[in-house]
């Protein structure tokens, strides 16, 4: 992009860099979402009930404890153990 056989853009390749960088900001800003500290089936639920751009404001409402059935939040140990063994409770 700098040589005189390749383009001969010199100094004006900075224009180029720069859209690209500022085209990635805009694409991360509007359409990834912030998922730090949510669990897979959090993420999908937030999927469901919001924009990526205000995905940073999102709340759980339940978790993954009681929307498994659990009493209290916590997950019966004999759950556990059998999601651990066969992959899945289903």
């Amino acid at each position: 992009m700098v040589g005189e056989d390749r383009g001969n853009l010199k100094s004006s390749v900075f224009f180029v860099w720069g859209g690209l960088c500022t085209a990635a900001f805009v694409y991360a800003y509007f359409l990834v979402p912030e998922t730090k500290g949510l669990s897979l089936e959090q993420v999908d639920q937030m999927m469901e009930q919001t924009t990526p751009r205000t995905s940073s404001k999102w709340k759980p409402t339940q978790t993954f404890a009681a929307t498994m059935g659990a009493e209290g939040g916590h997950l019966d140990k004999e759950l556990v153990q059998d999601v651990e063994r066969k992959g899945s409770v289903y």
